[in-house]
């Protein structure tokens, strides 16, 4: 879903991006302002931009009337760096602020000498306030503006704040390589600064991004390590943007009770600030949530509420996203008739936005609702086109994967070009000096000639800790995201080593998909894809942290238990069965139900290797089909 409402407030508070600003010493005597005055302003202004404008329109009012009250008469240098300091701080008309926006830039790039500081400040502000529901492509276009002035404005820990702005709004719009590689471009700026408060809205930014490629695992380990930290705890808008940025992503993996407990938290935070505009938003997103969860009067109830604060703060809001919300619940209550029309409005926004994301949504929805009015061809139609853009929302999201391998790549490739090109003109000029000065100057040259090296190792090593990393990226299953047959063989080798060697248990686990065949014959590959992923991510979620679930074959899994003997595998493997059976995939085809069968087997003295464990574990697990499927199986079973 589009976020403007709180998505327009943390920008406006990147905007604010703690910079060190200063006016330099030439401009204080500009038009005779007493320097006691400009010294002042500048501290107030430096404050400002690394404590902010607050959160809402009445918070920001009385410290931008602060700041303006310390411009010195007749300072227009100052007086610039005053508007464009406190152009995106928050305001009640979006429209009005674009259009002060637009003004403040014509009236910068008029001057004889644009500041590229004010000039930053002032793109991303119109960035902020244009509609981006409507116009990504020029949102895109200002924060690039944005970035290419912080860069020659030469302010390292502006263009990292920048830089980390225009992650969030390429995530928002779908780029989300792009939007990895600027945060982590970002964390690498502000660390190197020691601006450990900023890391944290990195943080943020990249869990939002990688929770949009569905990259839930490595998404909640960003959002809640960002959540824990001071600055998110102690600025109410970043920690409602992260809470709302969990309860996106446990509804996407069917948490409904932590969605709820999340979201929650975000309407208490929003209620207590007074922010229509991001209840609003919040309580559409419980809506969804209960949708979801099978309580669609309840969800009908939240979504009026949301309309009622969108109403009231004059936001927008997401209509096509209200309409399908709503007709999802009214579908679940069996008022098809009134559902119908909604569920075709939001289909049709979609379609001309080509959002593949959100049709995937909404198609097996309308399909179900054909199906119970008799429509059956247009169910069918539907469902057709439901697996062509599932299929196109899974490239979408692979290309964005690649993509940013290849920015990280190409990064890495300019940075060690760039490196090589400074060495060869340090090794020209070192010749030169050599040939003037002659000996008096030898000692030096081979000082710097060694520094050189030293920069170079350096660099060196850097790359090759990247090239280790995309290495790691080749022992992951594209499709679900856990270990592949490699890494699953190579771990469980380790694993088998050092159990034999400190005389702890180790079992294995043989994990099989019920009649997945039927699956794919019935519904298609791209629907047993989804339940691929399902299935791999619900038996992640059984294990612990030291133990490993990979996919070694098409519906196989192995599990690897460390420190587990079978009894407590043969647990493990009835929760992860009961969980597999407890899945609905009703959103992925209507009734479509998987179950799993397993097998267990304990490492023994007399096995010679894993392989002769995970061979245990496979007969086990063929009894375990033999004996009617869809149960758990021990090796030790007689």
């Amino acid at each position: 879903m589009q976020r403007l409402g709180t998505t327009a407030l943390l920008l406006a508070l990147l905007a604010a991006c703690r910079l060190h600003a200063a006016a330099p010493a030439a401009e204080d005597g500009r038009a005779g302002a007493p320097a006691a005055d400009a010294a002042a302003f500048d501290a107030a202004f430096e404050q400002s931009l690394r404590e902010g404008l607050g959160g809402t329109p009445a918070e920001a009012a009385p410290l931008i009337a602060r700041l303006r009250a310390l411009v010195p008469d007749g300072d227009r240098f100052r007086q610039r760096r005053f508007e464009a300091a406190t152009c995106s701080a928050p305001r009640a008309d979006r429209r009005e602020a674009l259009r002060h926006a637009e003004t403040l830039l014509a009236a910068e790039r008029a001057e004889a000498a644009p500041d590229p500081t004010n000039l930053a400040l002032l793109y991303l502000c119109r960035g902020i306030y244009r509609p981006g529901n409507s116009e990504p492509g020029l949102v895109l276009a200002d924060y690039d503006l944005a970035v290419e002035q912080a860069r020659e404005s030469g302010n390292t820990l502006l263009l990292g704040t920048l830089l980390s702005a225009r992650a969030g709004a390429q995530s928002m719009n779908g780029a989300f390589g792009r939007a990895l590689s600027d945060a982590l471009e970002a964390q690498r700026l502000l660390e190197a600064l020691g601006e450990d408060a900023l890391n944290a809205i990195v943080l943020q930014n990249a869990g939002i991004a990688y929770r949009r490629m569905g990259e839930y695992g490595q998404a909640e380990e960003y959002l809640l390590r960002s959540l824990a930290h001071p600055e998110i705890q102690g600025n109410w808008v970043y920690r409602l943007i992260t809470l709302l940025q969990l309860g996106y992503l446990f509804e996407e993996t069917d948490r409904f009770a932590d969605a709820r407990r999340v979201i929650g938290e975000a309407l208490e935070l929003c209620t207590a600030n007074e922010s229509r505009s991001d209840c609003g938003y919040a309580r559409l997103a419980l809506a969804s949530v209960e949708t979801r969860a099978g309580a669609p009067q309840r969800a009908l109830d939240v979504l009026s509420q949301a309309e009622a604060d969108f109403e009231a703060s004059g936001d927008p809001g997401d209509p096509s996203m209200v309409a399908l919300i709503r007709g999802q619940a009214l579908a679940r209550l069996g008022r098809a008739q009134e559902a119908l029309p909604l569920l075709d409005a939001a289909i049709a926004a979609w379609e001309a936005e080509s959002n593949a994301r959100y049709l995937a949504l909404a198609l097996p929805e309308r399909s179900r609702l054909y199906e119970r009015l008799g429509r059956d061809r247009e169910a069918l139609a539907d469902l057709r086109r439901f697996v062509d853009v599932h299929e196109q929302d899974f490239r979408q999201r692979s290309a964005q994967r690649t993509e940013f391998m290849r920015e990280q790549f190409d990064a890495s490739r300019r940075e060690i070009e760039n490196a090589e090109l400074r060495a060869r003109e340090a090794a020209r000029l070192k010749e030169i000096s050599a040939l003037e000065t002659a000996r008096r100057w030898q000692g030096v040259a081979l000082v710097l000639g060694g520094l050189l090296l030293l920069v170079l190792a350096g660099l060196m090593t850097r790359q090759l800790a990247r090239m280790r990393r995309l290495r790691l990226l080749a022992l992951t299953d594209p499709l679900t995201g856990l270990a592949n047959r490699r890494q699953t063989e190579y771990r469980g080798a380790e694993a088998f080593r050092l159990a034999r060697a400190s005389g702890q248990p180790f079992s294995v686990l043989a994990i099989d998909i019920d009649h997945f065949k039927r699956v794919n014959d019935t519904f298609g590959h791209a629907v047993g894809d989804v339940v691929l992923q399902r299935v791999g991510r619900e038996c992640q979620r059984t294990l612990r942290r030291l133990d490993l679930m990979g996919r070694i074959g098409g519906e196989e899994f192995c599990g690897l238990l460390p420190e587990t003997s079978n009894e407590a595998a043969l647990q493990v493997a009835g929760r992860l069965r009961a969980g597999v059976e407890a899945l609905d995939l009703g959103d992925v085809a209507p009734g479509l139900r998987v179950t799993v069968s397993v097998g267990v087997a304990q490492a023994r003295a007399t096995d010679a290797d894993f392989a002769a464990v995970l061979a245990r574990a496979d007969a086990a697990l063929y009894r375990a089909k033999q004996s009617g499927r869809n149960r758990v199986v021990s090796d030790e079973t007689t």
